[in-house]
């Protein structure tokens, strides 16, 4: 298929959570316009596995993106979604910054308590960390708790002196 939107002229944007993207890196960089991005949600590889078992670990994913941008193809992150009290922002954009172009940050954020995504996330943090689930069940369903409003003033803050296009959506 990339082979065929080269072809025509096209540019692609490609978002993964896998180092397979690599494979197509000549292809990519010779299609104008074009870029690609991993998504990370957790620095931890326990949590990692927990909440996303079959997803390459954190180093494989960077990797990529720094072979992706030696090639000259534009790189962004996405760290989503940010898992309130497991997911550590700053670090995982200090591991991304010298590799992507632009760094996006999407909160966890669900409508019900009956959406399936809430279910499963409710699930893990019942057997993992259960500790956790109150506070969850008050962060997740609204965006304008204070979790959100002190990370997104952190972000900020962080944003004024950084080299890369800080994105955030909290």
């Amino acid at each position: 298929m990339l082979e065929l939107l080269a072809n025509r002229g096209h540019s692609v944007c490609i978002l993964t959570k896998s180092d397979l993207v690599t494979r197509d890196v000549d292809l990519l960089a010779a299609m104008p316009g074009s870029s690609a991005g991993i998504s990370i949600a957790f620095h931890h590889e326990r949590a990692r596995r927990l909440f996303e078992m079959h997803t390459l670990p954190n180093r494989r994913r960077v990797a990529a993106l720094e072979t992706l941008r030696r090639a000259g193809i534009r790189t962004y992150a996405l760290i989503c979604p940010v898992m309130p009290f497991i997911t550590d922002v700053q670090l995982l954009i200090g591991q991304v910054a010298h590799c992507a172009d632009e760094i996006w940050v999407y909160a966890l954020s669900m409508k019900t308590r009956q959406d399936r995504n809430w279910r499963n996330v409710r699930r893990i943090l019942e057997r993992h960390f259960p500790q956790m689930l109150e506070q969850y069940s008050q962060i997740v369903f609204a965006a304008d708790h204070r979790y959100w409003l002190g990370l997104r003033c952190e972000l900020e803050h962080m944003w004024t002196e950084c080299e890369f296009d800080l994105r955030v959506e909290l």
